[in-house]
């Protein structure tokens, strides 16, 4: 008989993390209860920490918080949930669309009128939604799951700047998101330019196949593009960075006809001052990128499953559940790239 209590973080108020028991959940009829056993900890956590974003809950509704990397082991499934069973080692989708407005029915699912997020994985068990949920096979493991969410983002955003062989890509940021971005290039046969301020990254980053890496700290980006291109500029911006500079250091090393892909969000929110002529005479697209689609997912499952895309590399840091304040505290100072909380001990 399984255990009535669990541990889950609480965010009281901003930076405030506390750890409390509360009851464990029961699934709904299209819903599966998880065993945790890993959940990676994303700059959207953080920002929730610090209190910034569209929607911060506080107390009692915080719990389990923003958590959406999470994969685990099914322990109980609700009435009308048949793709899984109980012992299943699963990864999560967070987003559960209607499959009936607008959006839905142009294969936008990321903008569902009526999604509904699946969240809260800082916690020993989740509800997850039954019908997107994948089986992982055994050479999958439970913190390498915690990347198709991510990656899946990611794929949004290769496909949405519409990348050719052959096409020059630079991608600003040299995190964990831009490692992802750099692997998704190589794919589609890219030259890629990776663009960071932290040496250490930047050679992980060459390990998996950026073409050149420059260090923002240490040359003039702008001078070192030009020289790069025959002083033509890149076909393709990927910008996998928060911040009003980064955009503004796309914009100087984009060329003609070039599309500019802004993928992080940013908080505090900025205002970029543009020149329009740059953009109508070089005719430059300036395109966001959000969230996943079904599709997306199921083929950054794949992507991570045949070793196509390598993300054992960029995991840095390991924390139980009852350090997750280290674990975020990591992810703020940048230490290493990326950091997992584990709710359980007992994973292979």
């Amino acid at each position: 008989m399984m255990q009535e209590k669990m541990l889950a973080a609480y965010l009281i108020s901003p930076r405030n993390l506390v750890l409390k028991e509360r009851p464990i959940p029961s699934p709904g009829r299209n819903e599966v209860l998880i065993k945790i056993m890993a959940c990676g900890v994303c700059p959207t956590d953080i920002r929730y920490f610090l209190g910034y974003g569209r929607h911060v809950f506080y107390g009692e509704e915080s719990y389990g918080l923003t958590g959406h990397e999470w994969s685990g082991v099914v322990v109980d499934v609700g009435g009308e949930v048949e793709n899984v069973q109980i012992g299943d080692r699963v990864v999560i989708d967070h987003i559960a669309s209607c499959g009936r407005c607008r959006y839905c029915r142009r294969n936008l699912s990321n903008h569902c009128m009526n999604k509904k997020y699946y969240l809260r994985g800082y916690a020993e068990y989740g509800l997850a939604y039954g019908p997107t949920l994948l089986k992982l096979s055994e050479k999958v493991s439970f913190e390498e799951a915690c990347f198709v969410e991510p990656l899946s983002s990611c794929i949004n955003s290769i496909e949405r700047a519409s990348i050719s062989m052959g096409e020059t890509v630079a991608i600003i940021g040299d995190g964990v998101i831009g490692m992802l971005h750099l692997q998704l290039a190589k794919i589609r046969a890219a030259e890629v330019i990776m663009i960071g301020h932290h040496n250490e990254r930047l050679e992980i980053s060459k390990q998996l196949g950026a073409d050149h890496i420059l260090n923002s700290r240490e040359v003039n980006i702008h001078d070192e593009i030009l020289n790069l291109t025959d002083s033509l500029g890149v076909d393709i911006v990927i910008v996998a960075t928060q911040g009003a500079n980064a955009l503004e250091t796309s914009l100087k090393i984009a060329g003609k006809n070039s599309r500019i892909i802004i993928f992080s969000g940013t908080y505090p929110e900025e205002s970029v001052s543009i020149d329009p002529n740059k953009i109508h005479y070089s005719e430059i697209s300036i395109i966001g990128a959000s969230e996943h689609n079904v599709r997306q997912f199921t083929t950054s499952f794949r992507l991570i499953e045949k070793g196509l895309v390598k993300v054992k590399p960029l995991i840095s840091n390991i924390v139980p559940l009852k350090e997750i304040d280290k674990a975020f505290k990591m992810v703020m100072e940048r230490k290493g790239l990326k950091t997992i909380v584990r709710p359980h001990e007992d994973v292979e």
